[in-house]
């Protein structure tokens, strides 16, 4: 993750091997992009089993050079995940595994892996998330009334792909737990990941419970205190 040792970058033997690497690596990869810039017609009249078929040659050129960089240990982490894109996350979210070239080019991907991997990490913690039909249903509402409540902000939903999904831990049997709404509108600015991200962490605040489980024991008034103490602080 450190990139090259000291040494290697005070090497000019070292550095010169890296210079060739990189570049018998990067200059196809570039010619390529531009051919296809050149040649490729406007997305919006390619098929979509094209789309699929470039999409699949690029990300198998990608994973094929990382698997290749990868050593045991890393690849051994990234199979430990317990789901394929777990795997590929962990795997994206290694910077020298990348490569010094895309990162240049796309410097964000490794934050953007560990991102995905934690709000998956998130989502198993809250017990998987519910539809808007299954929520209405487990509410007694309909999938109208729960988007209503979702833009108030008195359910808390996060976008999975182009769906609002609402996290299974907000409810208990017949209803939402009490003191969801003041989370989610307390994280409004943030956006509803961290508003997650803060119910599922243990807090010192709440001898180490989350703040979902002082919630569910009733202590609303504790979580409300922290939520307060953040706000001042700037951090919801």
């Amino acid at each position: 993750m450190d990139g090259f040792s000291s040494n290697q970058l005070h090497d000019d033997r070292s550095a010169r091997e890296v210079d060739v690497g990189f570049l018998s690596l990067y200059i196809p990869l570039v010619n390529q992009e531009i051919i296809m810039a050149r040649t490729t017609p406007n997305p919006s009249v390619i098929r979509s089993d094209s789309l699929q078929a470039v999409f699949l040659r690029r990300a198998t050129s990608a994973l094929e050079r990382m698997a290749a960089n990868a050593s045991p240990k890393v690849l051994s982490d990234a199979l430990s995940a317990p789901t394929d894109t777990g795997s590929l996350a962990r795997l994206l979210s290694q910077s020298d595994i990348i490569g010094s070239a895309v990162m240049e080019l796309d410097p964000l991907v490794p934050a953007l892996a560990r991102n995905v991997e934690h709000r998956k990490f998130l989502i198993e913690r809250a017990g998987g998330t519910l539809s808007a039909e299954d929520a209405g249903r487990l509410l007694g509402i309909s999938r109208q009334a729960v988007d209503k409540r979702r833009r108030a902000g008195s359910l808390l939903a996060v976008r999975e792909g182009s769906d609002w999904r609402y996290p299974g831990c907000q409810f208990d049997e017949t209803d939402v737990v009490g003191g969801i709404a003041e989370v989610v509108r307390a994280y409004a600015s943030a956006g509803p990941w961290m508003a997650l991200d803060f119910l599922l962490g243990p807090d010192s605040v709440l001898a180490g419970r989350t703040p979902l489980a002082a919630l569910r024991a009733g202590d609303r008034d504790s979580v409300l205190r922290i939520l307060r103490s953040e706000a001042t602080d700037g951090f919801a």
